[in-house]
Order: structure tokens, then C-alpha cells, then sequence
């Protein structure tokens, strides 16, 4: 057999072993399964974050202290009455109120110490006008009536002399500094001359005790 021949033979063979093949003995290869793709597993409910309300702190009255009044100071005698004079022996000063109000101070004199001649401590109203008077020797202008105490005690201008036909005061410098009098009370000539305008009739007096021992 020539070289041809078997050639063609082998050429036959491989032919045919690529037709059987082809036919499908081994069939027409199935394409690989692949898993469909399957949907994701729902994800698991987590629960959402419900907003956990804090408690509204309940409001705590505050214990309140009621304040304590602020000390009031007693009201003092010129609140009691509408028209009011005083008369302090310690000062040797004579005050007037009226209507609760001060409206005037001034320097007097008071009884210097002696059985008879001191100021004892008194309350009453000023009585009547007296005028112009002499006692002791001595002249003493715009006196008002107060009370008896050996002898009546008046509230009255310094005491003064005549001298030439003009007024001599005496003692005007224990005025607001020392007690000089025989029992009466005396103030500046033209402090007695307002007391006078003033009207001190029915007005309410103090006088406070004198400064030394009776």
C-alpha cells in the first residue's frame, strides 16, 4: 500500500472520530448550573431606638422664709399729740412739734439744784399767759403758766434789769449749757417772743427729770 493510501486512511479516521464527536455522544455540553442568585435574607428587624423620655423632674417648692419685720422703732410722744413741747434737763434744750413734726428747738434754762429751785420732772399742758412779771428782782418778758412747785413755775424769756431804760438780760450764756434758774424755765428773748406767737396755750408739755439727784 503506497504512502497515499494510507494517508487518506488516516485522514478517514480522524474525520470520523471528529463527526462522532460532533453528534453528540457526549451530547452538547450543558451549561454549568449556577445558583441563581437568590435574594439577600431580609435583614433581621432590629428595633429602632425608641427615644426614652427622662422624666420631667418634678419642680420642689422651695421652703420660703416670711421675712421677719424689720424692727420698727416706738412711735414717740410728738406722735401722740398735735401740738407738743419738750423740755430735756439733760440737753438743757426745749423742742416744739407740731403734727408729729419738730418745727422748732432752742437753748433754755432750767432750776438749778436746791430744794426750791430746781425743775422737777412734770406733764401737763401750758396754761395761761402771763405777760411781763418781777420776781427775784429781777424782769423777765412772755411768761406762760405751768404748774406749782413752791411757787408757780413759769416757761419765760431770760430775766433782765433796767439800766437807762434799756433791757439788761442776765445769764444769756447758761442758755443750752447749765441749769440757773429759780424753777422756771427760761429761754433767749426772741425764742420766748416766737413761743408767745406760736400760742402755746393747751399745748402738751413734758419736761424731763433734772439732771442731778433731788
Amino acid at each position: 500500500m503506497s504512502k497515499r493510501h494510507l494517508l487518506l486512511i488516516l485522514l478517514a479516521l480522524i474525520l470520523t472520530a471528529c463527526g462522532s464527536i460532533s453528534g453528540g455522544s457526549l451530547g452538547t455540553p450543558t451549561p454549568a448550573m449556577v445558583p441563581s442568585p437568590t435574594s439577600c435574607p431580609s435583614a433581621i428587624p432590629v428595633a429602632s431606638p425608641t427615644m426614652t423620655t427622662t422624666a420631667t423632674a418634678t419642680a420642689v417648692s422651695t421652703p420660703t422664709r416670711t421675712p421677719t419685720p424689720a424692727p420698727t422703732s416706738t412711735p414717740g410722744p410728738e406722735a401722740r399729740y398735735r401740738r407738743l413741747i419738750v423740755v430735756d434737763q439733760d440737753e438743757q434744750w426745749l423742742y416744739v412739734y407740731e403734727n408729729g413734726a419738730q418745727i422748732r428747738s432752742m437753748p433754755c434754762s432750767t432750776g438749778k439744784a436746791g430744794e426750791e429751785t430746781h425743775t422737777p420732772a412734770w406733764e401737763g399742758k401750758v396754761g395761761y399767759y402771763v405777760g411781763t412779771f418781777f420776781s427775784f428782782g429781777v424782769y423777765a418778758d412772755e411768761g406762760w403758766y405751768l404748774f406749782h412747785h413752791y411757787g408757780g413755775m413759769l416757761i419765760h424769756s431770760a430775766p433782765y434789769l433796767i439800766k437807762d431804760g434799756a433791757k439788761v438780760y442776765q445769764d444769756l450764756d447758761a442758755l443750752g449749757v447749765r441749769p440757773t434758774s429759780h424753777g422756771c424755765i427760761r429761754l433767749p428773748p426772741a425764742e420766748a417772743k416766737w413761743l408767745t406767737e406760736w400760742d402755746p396755750k393747751g399745748a402738751y408739755m413734758m419736761i424731763t427729770p433734772p439732771p442731778f439727784t433731788e
